[in-house]
């Protein structure tokens, strides 16, 4: 009898670990959802701004066709980048981080040459390209790009 007792607390310990541990897997991956962007969304967010931006008056409608083209092009550099460094160890990635990373571009200097945008331009272009990706500390809205549809 002390033994059946037994057994039953252990089978209820370990499948009381397991229920838990596979909560805490899912929390962790629906909380790394929400951080990595969707690309669709992303697109979506960015080209809603520049409407905005070309609604505003701040750009104009050709401006916003090569911004737009231009913002592509990027994404899938990006896109042939990340591949790339799949593909490689983790010693020739680090040197590679090292390499990209001591170039920063300057992306409003990009834009102006891009897309001929004045410097107040470019600024309002690249503050709706690149918003914030965490909230802010007082609690205030997300990036609308990392809330899921």
């Amino acid at each position: 009898m002390q033994q059946a007792l037994t057994k039953k607390m252990v089978t209820g310990l370990v499948i009381g670990c397991l229920t838990l541990s596979f909560g805490a897997i899912a929390l962790a991956n629906d909380s790394q959802q929400k951080i990595m962007p969707n690309p669709e969304i992303r697109e979506q967010y960015i080209n809603t701004s520049i409407d905005n931006l070309v609604n505003e008056g701040t750009i104009t409608q050709d401006q916003a066709t090569k911004l737009i083209s231009f913002l592509k092009e990027q994404t899938e550099q990006r896109e042939s980048e990340m591949g790339k460094m799949r593909s490689m160890t983790p010693k020739e990635r680090d040197t590679y981080h090292q390499q990209k990373f001591n170039q920063h571009p300057d992306l409003i200097k990009e834009l102006k040459d891009i897309a001929g945008l004045s410097d107040e331009q470019a600024k309002a272009v690249a503050d709706v390209t690149r918003p914030p990706h965490r909230p802010s500390p007082e609690g205030g809205p997300r990036c609308p790009m990392t809330q899921n549809p």
